[in-house]
């Protein structure tokens, strides 16, 4: 076992995650992106969303892949060739690839991540913002490519042809953390929208 003193790499305060399954977090002192890791702790980069509303209240982190699904076999009970061309259309070239990193259940991940492919959001970098809530990510890259097989999953499963079996793989480059603007309504995170 290996004890991290959880202080800021770059300014020293100590960091004060509010999840203890954190990955990436913002000091509060400096604003720094700090990632915690089980070898300790390093500074990361963190892209912020250009938003397009004026008012909100915090960030959400989301990884975003620069990569390609290819789908090696398809079976299906209904055999609509519709819903087959058009899988085979969404998932034709190299796209970016979304996951959630804040705390949602998987569900919610999968469902919003497959929004988020299929729609294919580019996002406009700002300048980093000197206060706001910055919501800590709490899932790794490679537990992001993981749960990216069940995004593909989701969206296949969703198309009106009784989906049997699906096997495909997933080409990906490393990823990059953005911060999308987001609302507090509810007791839940609400994306708001960003410039494109």
């Amino acid at each position: 076992m290996k004890l991290l003193a959880l202080r800021c790499p770059t300014c020293a305060q100590p960091l004060k995650p509010q999840n203890p399954e954190v990955v990436v977090l913002r000091c509060a002192g400096c604003g720094t992106a700090v990632s915690i890791t089980h070898t300790g702790l390093t500074t990361t980069t963190i892209e912020f969303a250009a938003p397009d509303v004026a008012k909100f209240d915090g960030w959400l982190p989301l990884w975003v892949f620069n990569g390609r699904v290819t789908i090696t076999s398809r079976q299906t009970q209904g055999g609509n060739k519709q819903a087959e061309q058009d899988a085979q259309q969404l998932w034709g070239y190299p796209r970016r690839l979304y996951v959630p990193a804040w705390d949602l259940p998987t569900a919610a991940a999968c469902q919003l991540g497959g929004d988020l492919v299929q729609r294919q959001p580019q996002f406009q970098p700002t300048a980093a913002p000197s206060q706001g809530n910055f919501v800590e990510a709490v899932l790794a890259p490679e537990d992001a490519l993981k749960l990216l097989e069940f995004v593909v999953f989701n969206v296949e499963a969703g198309r009106r042809d009784w989906l049997k079996e699906l096997h495909f793989t997933i080409e990906a480059e490393p990823p990059q953390l953005w911060a999308l603007p987001a609302l507090w309504v509810g007791g839940e995170w609400h994306l708001q929208p960003v410039l494109k």
